[in-house]
């Protein structure tokens, strides 16, 4: 979280800064120094400026990288407002990169989490994608976040967001210099040899393209929720 975004929330809000910093909990002259970057943003403020601001909860700090189980990535989603997951929603909001991530390096995503992800991508554009490519990359879980992006982008086309289906069509593009040949899963130890032979002939187009062995497809996003 920058300084700088702390500020344009604030004047968005119409606060000066001695009321956030009242409703913060801190002096007017800390909030000073947060705004000009002269003190970073912790961890402890930030979901607190996240709530007061109105603020993305991209703007949240981001974990280092590591597989999430199912569990905690179904409430993760229902906490950012992910309606398949809405009786999930009470609790602490996390970055949306931290499950976009989490989910690309586990072994093994359950569906219902798998469907969430497009919608995430969709709802949050403002994830910082550099960081989120080079991570995948250096997992090798660029064909993984490739589907993703391609479903999203085909689910803010259905819904007529076009601003959003441009911004992903364009990142799908970037991302398919990087493609891998080997084909990919969201359940890399628990298919029989006997289920991957059925999914390679039966994937949907996206998954087809982005040698993932998978059927998810828009029509059933749209359900999802």
């Amino acid at each position: 979280m920058a300084g700088t975004d702390v500020r344009a929330a604030r004047e968005r809000r119409g606060w000066q800064q001695e009321e956030l910093a009242h409703r913060l909990g801190v002096s007017q002259g800390y909030v000073s120094l947060l705004e000009r970057g002269r003190r970073p943003v912790p961890a402890r403020l930030a979901a607190k400026l996240v709530s007061l601001l109105s603020m993305s909860p991209s703007a949240l700090p981001v974990s280092t990288p590591k597989p999430l189980p199912n569990q905690q990535a179904a409430r993760a989603l229902g906490r950012l407002g992910y309606p398949g997951f809405a009786y999930l929603r009470k609790g602490a909001r996390v970055n949306p990169m931290d499950v976009l991530l989490g989910a690309l390096l586990a072994d093994d995503v359950d569906a219902r989490v798998v469907e969430g992800l497009p919608w995430l991508l969709l709802r949050y554009p403002d994830v910082d994608w550099e960081r989120l490519v080079a991570s995948a990359k250096q997992h090798d879980a660029q064909n993984r976040l490739g589907f993703l992006v391609a479903l999203a982008g085909r689910l803010a086309e259905t819904r007529g967001d076009a601003a959003t289906a441009e911004l992903l069509h364009r990142r799908e593009h970037a991302l398919q210099r990087s493609l891998l040949q080997h084909d990919d899963t969201f359940s890399r130890t628990a298919l029989t040899q006997a289920e991957r032979r059925w999914l390679v002939a039966n994937r949907s187009p996206e998954a087809r393209r982005w040698n993932l062995l998978a059927t998810l497809t828009v029509d059933r996003l749209l359900n999802a929720g």
